[in-house]
């Protein structure tokens, strides 16, 4: 390692930057000076005209920045641009060392404690991929926001379908392109009923994607004559509003999808991705989440910090025998992690039988304890993926464990799985273990409704 003299702390924020200058002693060297700059060019060069007061030769000079959010990032840039050595530190590195000294949070106090990390080895730097996981969550949280908003616009398509045309909801259940394509051309019963039946037979072939044909426009029609809605027409304000709206879900699906594509690119270059994707219940978007918010596996030292950390662990009150059974969770960490983690738990509840057998036990048969069991599964999900990324290892159903669970849920899960499949398969592809060690790749028959994400 490179043998510094100088240490440079910066505890950095939106408008400006608090810093502390140190030799290997943990002598302040800045005492007199001004410990803050200004978050823009003319500020940096104050740092750096300071630093150079004090160290000419800056090859000698170690910069130190906490990661916080995207204020310090602009600021790390400049000085590798400029080619002086920096590192961005691990936030937990700050917290632990402030907290042994018993300070006060506070931005002077904290790049002073930065510098004697940084003067005293002690500096556990973030990740070389730091920029590829922030990227990675820019798409993923864009991605959430996103789709948060297209399940409000079709809330409010359907809203409107329920009020002008409700026989569309009956007559295509599923089919919700369809839907949208019939809905856009024919706003009312009546205008089904008046339609011309060639052009919308090929409407709803086309839609469908020829899945629907003669028997679903003859039921539309059959319907639409028994319908109890009186608007013959719409007025120009309900068409605008319906036509937007069409608009709106159409442009949001396509933005979607891009970034489906863009997110799955980026991940190509995080090699626990295909190990995370080895776990039960786990799909692409869900692996995505993950890796993003978790960034770097190394800054985690066992699995609580990660439960801690996504928001996990149990509200539970306790006060002699009243305990809290509902199992609230806190809502503070991660939510897109928590969201990710639970999505997980409730495949992994219905198709892994040995995470099945932990969910039963903990709720045992009491629908109250429904979220607690979801829960207390979704923390040992955590710790298996944790064990996973850190050996770098794929997740395989072991054959001890299967040997510990009832016998009618083992059975179950056999009864559900094939281990024969065509190559070409768009199934997901798991491993169990047999009593003699030997490694088998399956697929579930029927994921049962539940949806891998």
């Amino acid at each position: 390692m490179q043998n510094y003299s100088v240490f440079v702390g910066i505890d950095a924020s939106q408008n400006k930057h608090d810093f502390s200058v140190m030799n290997a002693s943990l002598s302040i060297l800045n005492n007199k000076k001004k410990v803050t700059f200004d978050n823009t060019l003319q500020g940096y060069q104050k740092l750096i005209d300071t630093v150079t007061t004090i160290q000419p030769d800056l090859s000698k000079v170690l910069f130190g920045l906490e990661v916080t959010g995207v204020y310090g990032d602009g600021l790390f840039d400049r000085l590798k641009l400029n080619g002086l050595n920096v590192i961005m530190i691990r936030p937990e590195s700050v917290k632990n060392y402030r907290d042994y000294l018993g300070l006060p949070k506070t931005d002077k106090l904290d790049a002073k404690c930065i510098t004697e990390i940084l003067a005293r080895g002690e500096a556990k730097p973030v990740s070389e991929k730091k920029k590829e996981y922030d990227e990675l969550k820019t798409l993923t949280h864009r991605r959430s926001s996103l789709s948060k908003t297209l399940t409000q616009e079709k809330n409010r398509l359907n809203a409107k379908v329920v009020k002008f045309f409700p026989e569309l909801l009956h007559v295509f259940k599923s089919g919700h392109n369809t839907l949208r394509a019939i809905f856009s051309s024919y706003s009312t019963p009546y205008s089904i009923i008046n339609a011309d039946q060639d052009e919308l037979l090929l409407l709803i072939q086309s839609a469908s994607k020829q899945r629907y044909g003669l028997d679903k426009m003859n039921a539309l029609i059959s319907a639409s004559k028994n319908s109890i809605v009186t608007h013959t027409i719409l007025s120009e304000e309900d068409t605008f509003t319906i036509q937007s709206l069409l608009d709106s879900v159409i442009y949001l699906e396509d933005k979607i999808r891009e970034l489906d594509k863009r997110i799955e690119s980026k991940l190509e270059s995080f090699p626990l991705y295909k190990i995370i994707l080895t776990f039960t219940g786990c799909g692409k978007l869900s692996a995505a989440t993950i890796i993003a918010e978790l960034g770097d596996i190394t800054r985690f030292n066992k699995a609580s910090q990660i439960v801690k950390f996504a928001g996990l662990f149990g509200d539970n009150s306790e006060s002699g025998t009243s305990i809290n059974r509902r199992g609230r969770m806190t809502k503070k960490g991660s939510r897109d992690l928590r969201h990710a983690l639970y999505m997980i738990a409730e495949f992994a509840r219905r198709n892994n039988p040995i995470l099945k057998d932990v969910f039963n036990r903990k709720k045992n048969g009491d629908r109250k304890r429904h979220v607690l069991a979801v829960n207390a599964l979704t923390n040992k999900i955590v710790q298996i993926l944790f064990s996973i990324m850190r050996s770098e290892s794929v997740f395989v159903i072991q054959h001890r464990d299967l040997m510990r669970i009832p016998e009618v849920t083992r059975d179950e899960f056999f009864q559900n799985i094939e281990i024969e499949f065509s190559s070409s398969t768009r199934k997901k592809i798991y491993k169990f273990e047999d009593e003699f060690g030997e490694i088998h790749d399956f697929v579930y028959r029927s994921t049962r409704g539940a949806e891998i994400v």
